[in-house]
């Protein structure tokens, strides 16, 4: 079929209200009247190739989006927007999210790869309490052969091997650290808030790790989830259990307990404040996440846990004075190795171009044509010989 005007119209017209803004509000971002907005989206007036360019930058979309035929979004998609609220998450971000996820699925297509198979669905299980939450985690470890030892990429994990598609994007507002939906496609997918240190990013995947397992497949529950950030206690059952997954995910009991063996061992005893900051460096968590752990394993008592974290300095100021680096948050969406090495070779087998590959990856043209000149000079070598 033949796409026109009222198409483009009809995909402009979606992309504006999923972002939540009005014809008048883009009109004077586009320096147009909000009648010509109006005639555009209703398919009576042509929208120049700059006029496009120019919306696609306003509504964080690729250019060939305008082109399509209006797919039906996911119920989980359709949630996220419709439950979106500025005071914990933008728009904007959601958008972000629906995108790099549809991409995903273009890049396994034209590298000619097949998605990887879904996670175990642990939803009829009847998994409630904190303690079904550590029978989870180590389940979970079991059947991906990891053992008891500290997790280096938990993003690559989930996205690799778990088969969830993962992302680190960032948002101006600090309230919101996680989301989970299901794509068209039924595949869960995961976002993070970027911005967050390394740390604080692990545990909120784990967390939203919990809530694909058990929580996103039960009857009755909507396709997808907003995650304010994420402290160690919270109100609801399913935020206590994706919390007591995501601390027994992360640190096995085995694993903390043999550590802090070696550490008071050396120490004749004593548990300092830098040897818990240590401990929580090891396992890639924050200092109140790892006493919290420890408090959960009677290794320390609450009231010391919350009377360490009103007098202490920040974790971060006492990490690096151990001689850890700790990673900053990211200004931009942060896509997972497995995403990046398929857009790749999709490029490398001549399937898209340096533009389309650019755009994918979310940088710069001229900066990826000096990266991968090697790629291009061996094409050109093969397409010489041939």
């Amino acid at each position: 079929m033949m796409l026109d005007d009222a198409v483009i119209g009809a995909r402009l017209q979606a992309a504006r209200r999923a972002l939540g803004l009005t014809q008048g509000e883009v009109g004077r971002q586009m320096g147009m009247a909000t009648s010509t907005v109006s005639e555009i989206e209703a398919g009576k007036r042509s929208v120049t190739g700059a006029e496009l360019h120019a919306f696609a930058r306003l509504y964080h979309r690729p250019i060939a989006y305008f082109f399509e035929e209006a797919p039906q979004e996911s119920p989980g998609f359709q949630y996220l927007f419709r439950e979106a609220d500025v005071q914990i998450l933008d728009r904007s971000s959601i958008v972000t999210f629906h995108q790099l996820v549809r991409d995903y699925a273009l890049i396994e297509e034209l590298a000619g790869v097949a998605p990887l198979p879904f996670p175990p669905d642990y939803s009829r299980f009847g998994f409630r309490t904190e303690q079904d939450a550590e029978t989870l985690a180590e389940m979970e470890r079991g059947r991906l052969g990891l053992g008891d030892a500290p997790l280096k990429d938990l993003m690559d994990l989930l996205d690799s091997t778990v088969g969830i598609r993962t992302f680190l994007i960032p948002v101006q507002n600090q309230s919101w650290s996680g989301l989970v939906v299901r794509d068209n496609d039924g595949r869960p997918c995961i976002a993070v808030n970027a911005k967050e240190e390394a740390y604080r990013r692990n545990f909120s995947l784990a967390h939203e790790y919990a809530h694909v397992l058990v929580h996103l497949a039960r009857q009755g529950m909507p396709q997808a989830r907003i995650d304010a950030t994420i402290e160690i206690v919270q109100r609801s059952a399913d935020e206590h259990f994706a919390n007591a997954f995501a601390s027994s995910f992360l640190m096995p009991r085995r694993a903390v307990l043999a550590q802090l063996e070696t550490v008071l061992a050396a120490n004749n005893g004593q548990f300092t404040d830098f040897d818990l900051v240590h401990l929580a460096m090891q396992f890639g968590v924050s200092g109140q996440t790892m006493s919290w752990r420890l408090v959960a394993l009677r290794k320390l008592p609450r009231r010391v846990h919350e009377e360490y974290w009103k007098r202490r300095g920040t974790f971060k100021d006492l990490a690096q004075a151990l001689g850890y680096e700790v990673e900053d948050g990211y200004l931009e969406p942060v896509l997972p190795a497995r995403f990046r090495y398929l857009a790749i070779k999709a490029y490398e087998e001549a399937r898209i171009s340096l533009a389309k590959l650019a755009e994918l990856l979310r940088v710069s043209y001229h900066g990826l044509h000096e990266k991968l000149r090697p790629i291009r000079d061996d094409r050109a070598e093969a397409g010489a010989a041939g």
